[in-house]
């Protein structure tokens, strides 16, 4: 299966520009994932790629076949292009049979009708759905309905798959399950797959890479280890997970060197984080520091390790069976922590090493 490749992509709507210079290659046979919130441009891109819109400017090619090129002067409609799409929807025609969803495509590329009965029962093979090929959508799940869409997606086995948030019609017992076959499906075709979705679970547990986008922008591209553990900015890393955000400015370095010294607002508390480059004495910077990474402890617990310590005020507990989430207080910041312990003083200890600290210098 080809490669895909998107360079330069703008696209606007009524002078409001929805996509800015947007770049990146999905390789060979690689789940990659569109992330971000809700009009961040992820599905507007995917639409470009597939056909559905026309960007501005920009190039899209998938192997030596150029889809899109300059301002539209070199545009192949979506129905040359050769991709599978599965909506949200599904889409599935209500007055066809399941083997009947899956032929039109196959009709429409003049497919016979040997070849089609043939590549439709191994297409619903590779789903677990061929026992249910005479059936009509209404008689099927959510899930099985799911199940169909993406066989029709693959069934004329298009040169890159594009899925439009497909699990979030799912309940989310049935997205767990779906994610899992959906991954296994993936590989055993070995089909390029461009993927959407707002859901970081969804993005984290399928993809080989994950591309972040905001308002329109591209903010990072990297495996899913990489966006979690290094997000290339601080709204990455308040979109990925339970992240805290702290604003303060950088103070006096502490005599190891290895880090720098954040003073936090008017808290008279600080944290000392590992150095990054750009950071200078007295520059505004943003700590963030995941919920998972933060330690409670009572005061009387707190050891003199070297690890940064805060004083805390407790101002709410929830549970939720498998740990204690807290929101916490210290001067006018709030955090989020958790543990498997609870806690119920109103005062607390924050224990935080300077390597679970993300840093990021202001611009100058």
């Amino acid at each position: 299966m080809p490669e895909l490749v998107v360079e330069n992509l703008v696209k606007s709507f009524g002078g409001n520009t929805v996509l800015e210079d947007i770049n990146f290659t999905v390789q060979e046979g690689e789940f990659f994932t569109l992330l971000g919130p809700s009009g961040c441009g992820k599905s507007t891109t995917l639409s470009c790629v597939a056909g559905l819109e026309h960007p501005d400017s920009g190039t899209i090619r998938v192997g030596d076949q150029v889809f899109f090129e300059g301002t539209g002067k070199h545009a192949v409609p979506p129905e040359g292009r050769n991709l599978g799409l599965v909506f949200q929807s599904y889409a599935l025609w209500p007055h066809m049979t399941i083997a009947d969803n899956l032929a039109l495509p196959l009709k429409l590329r003049k497919v016979s009708k040997d070849e089609q009965r043939r590549l439709i029962d191994e297409a619903l093979g590779k789903v677990d759905m061929l026992h249910l090929r005479d059936r009509y959508p209404h008689q099927l799940s959510g899930g099985q309905q799911q199940r169909v869409a993406l066989a029709r997606g693959i069934v004329y086995a298009p040169g890159v798959l594009l899925l439009d948030e497909p699990l979030s019609n799912l309940d989310a017992k049935m997205r767990d399950q779906a994610r899992t076959w959906l991954k296994a499906l993936q590989r055993e075709v070995g089909i390029t797959t461009v993927y959407v979705t707002h859901d970081q679970i969804e993005a984290m547990s399928l993809s080989d890479r994950i591309a972040v986008f905001m308002h329109g922008r591209l903010q990072q591209v990297g495996t899913p280890t990489e966006i979690y553990e290094t997000p290339a900015t601080p709204e990455v890393a308040g979109f990925i997970g339970r992240c805290n955000l702290l604003e303060g400015r950088i103070g006096e370095a502490p005599a190891d060197r290895r880090t720098v010294r954040v003073e936090l607002g008017d808290t008279g508390q600080h944290l000392d984080v590992v150095r990054t480059d750009g950071a200078a004495q007295g520059q505004k910077a943003t700590v963030g520091l995941r919920s998972e990474r933060i330690t409670l402890a009572e005061r009387a617990d707190v050891p003199a390790n070297g690890v940064n310590v805060l004083e805390a005020k407790i101002a709410q507990c929830s549970y939720t069976g498998a740990r204690f989430e807290y929101e916490l207080t210290v001067g006018g910041l709030t955090l989020q922590a958790e543990s498997e312990v609870r806690y119920t003083g109103s005062e607390i200890s924050l224990l935080i090493r300077p390597e679970d600290c993300l840093l990021y210098p202001a611009a100058a």
